[in-house]
């Protein structure tokens, strides 16, 4: 009997972010979606760095000397070797990420959080007792009314469930007799009943765990009514596809002003 070949699975790739042995200093990247990109040896000194998507970025050996990092969620991000020397990093998130072999002489570091990153060989940074080291799931807050409000109405626009930034998405789990039976199936038939089951996971609020990191990154910049009122706007408003905590900031902004303009 011939044994069955298995199919590699394709990764998925950015072609338009993924740079090789490239020279890109002193750009303004805002905004620009990174996730899935393939990077190496590659020069971003001096580059402004607002609101990007960095989810699953593999830049090993780039150098990111004297640029500056703000709002931006590193998930799942592999910076072997890279260079951070005199970068600042403003209302940002390392969650498991590979920091092995970067250096980081002189960058400073405000409202930064690292969860499930380990510094063990990141070099340069002096006072790793100042970087808050964090947890999600064992975090335990408590917010006010009005902003738990704000929040269980999020959970009602698709587009800020989708975008990872308020919640998690828990995944449904199958038996291992299920999952047998799931893969006899044809590739189509797979993929019609996984948009299914995520489908039954939007519709079911207690399938989503609060993204309690990023509250407390609003909370760095924001109060908790501030916050609310954006949110608020936010889950009325929002109609397309997003994937940064940034997002949210105009609507934040632009909620608060609506309220001050009312009252005077």
């Amino acid at each position: 009997m011939r044994k069955k070949v298995k199919s590699k699975k394709i990764k998925k790739y950015n072609k338009f972010f993924s740079y090789n042995c490239a020279e890109r200093q002193n750009r303004n990247f805002s905004y620009k979606d990174f996730s899935y990109s393939n990077s190496y040896n590659t020069r971003f000194t001096n580059s402004i760095f607002y609101g990007n998507n960095f989810f699953k970025a593999t830049m090993k050996y780039c150098g990111f000397n004297g640029c500056k990092f703000s709002f931006i969620e590193f998930k799942s991000s592999n910076f072997r070797g890279c260079r951070f020397k005199g970068a600042q990093f403003e209302n940002v998130i390392f969650e498991n990420c590979n920091l092995s072999n970067t250096h980081f002489q002189g960058a400073t570091f405000k409202n930064v959080y690292f969860t499930n990153t380990s510094l063990k060989n990141a070099r340069g940074i002096k006072d790793t007792d100042s970087l808050t080291r964090i947890n999600n799931h064992n975090l335990k807050l408590s917010f006010s009314p009005q902003l738990l409000e704000a929040i269980n109405e999020c959970k009602t626009n698709p587009y800020i469930i989708s975008s990872g930034t308020i919640f998690y998405k828990k995944k449904g789990r199958l038996s291992n007799a299920q999952k047998k039976a799931e893969k006899s199936l044809p590739k189509q038939e797979r993929k019609r009943l996984q948009r299914e089951r995520q489908k039954e996971l939007l519709t079911h609020p207690k399938q989503m765990s609060l993204y309690k990191v990023n509250i407390i990154r609003l909370l760095d910049n924001f109060t908790e009514d501030e916050i609310a009122k954006g949110l608020h706007l936010a889950a009325t408003s929002i109609d397309k596809n997003f994937s940064s905590l940034s997002y949210f900031i105009p609507y934040i902004k632009k909620a608060n002003n609506t309220a001050l303009s009312s009252k005077s």
